[in-house]
């Protein structure tokens, strides 16, 4: 038997985020108002959880290539140059398109 879940009202716009005059006042007086730098910038000093970064190779292997020579490529970059295999496309004449990539690790300032 299938229940029926309540629907979720959502607050108006204007109670989220206010409308602001030209003049850079608030249209209503009591009414809570969100800063635009607060909205990029939540809390100071916070760190937040970014999505990662990531660089890419494309490695082109020629449709001669063997299936053993081209996990032998691939095998190669992934354990020595820490690359992960993205997407692989293998074309109509059999030539294979490898997409590579590893993620950016940025240093980030302690002091």
């Amino acid at each position: 038997m299938l229940t029926r879940l309540p629907l979720i009202q959502l607050p108006a716009p204007g109670a989220v985020f206010p409308a602001v005059s030209p003049a850079g006042c608030p249209a209503g007086r009591g009414q809570a108002r969100i800063s635009p730098d607060r909205l990029n910038h939540p809390v100071p000093g916070a760190q937040y959880n970014l999505m990662a970064e990531y660089s890419y190779l494309v490695v082109y292997l020629p449709r001669g290539m063997s299936p053993d020579a081209a996990r032998r490529i691939l095998t190669d970059h992934a354990e020595y140059g820490d690359w992960e295999l993205a997407r692989l496309r293998r074309n109509a004449d059999g030539s294979r398109k490898a997409t590579l990539r590893r993620q950016i690790i940025r240093s980030v300032r302690t002091l």
